[in-house]
């Protein structure tokens, strides 16, 4: 699934790019403004629950498995410096580790995998800071905002024993900095870094389009 919606964005953005050419070798690319309306999505890396992989005693870790934490956002610019995004994430991966035991030949080890999946969804405020730092095509921003996370375990290790199943809900902030830089005006490479206790630092792809007042200045 994440390879297929990578493939789209990637289309839409040479297709944007094709368009746009004539309009950039006359009026250069244009950082945020507002009315736009932004689609996101990028990969997140130095994932945060691959990291906390911690077990009680009676039981070795092994290697974790999985693919890359995806990211998605429909941004909307709301003010002359400021936009509300929409995001969502989504993260699935497996633990691999050993539960050990006393057998009558010396410690007997049984593998187990836990499947970790994790959904998030949440509202973040961006303000763009392209009037302070004034860099051609860039759009830089910071990023303050809240997730609420749904989280999965197929089977967890607590204790002395495993649990199937197990559901968690709770809530993360959002803090991070980033920038776009815009290769044409509607289609720009992504990537942020800070906290959302999922990754350090995503980077992907957006594309934007514009309501018609926008589009005629």
């Amino acid at each position: 699934m994440k390879i297929y919606c990578l493939i789209l964005f990637s289309f839409l953005g040479i297709n944007s790019m094709a368009q746009d050419s004539a309009a950039i070798s006359h009026t250069g690319t244009i950082p945020y403004r507002k009315n736009s309306v932004t689609g996101t999505i990028s990969a997140g890396f130095i994932d945060w629950h691959r990291q906390d992989f911690n077990l009680p005693a009676g039981f070795e870790k092994n290697n974790v498995s999985g693919y890359a934490l995806f990211y998605g956002k429909l941004e909307y610019g709301v003010g002359e410096n400021i936009s509300i995004a929409a995001a969502a994430g989504y993260d699935a991966f497996v633990y691999n580790y050993s539960q050990l035991y006393s057998g009558y030949g010396g410690p007997v080890k049984r593998y187990k995998a836990d499947h970790f999946r994790i959904f998030s969804g949440g509202l973040i405020g961006y303000y763009h800071l392209g009037k302070k730092i004034r860099v051609k095509n860039l759009d830089p921003f910071i990023g303050v905002g809240f997730y609420l996370n749904n989280i999965r375990h197929s089977e967890l290790a607590q204790s002395d024993s495993t649990t199937k199943v197990s559901l968690q809900h709770n809530g993360t902030p959002y803090i991070k900095v980033g920038a776009r830089y815009y290769i044409t005006p509607k289609f720009s490479l992504f990537a942020d870094v800070g906290y959302d206790q999922q990754s350090i630092f995503s980077v992907g792809m957006s594309i934007r389009s514009f309501s018609r007042k926008e589009t005629k200045q």
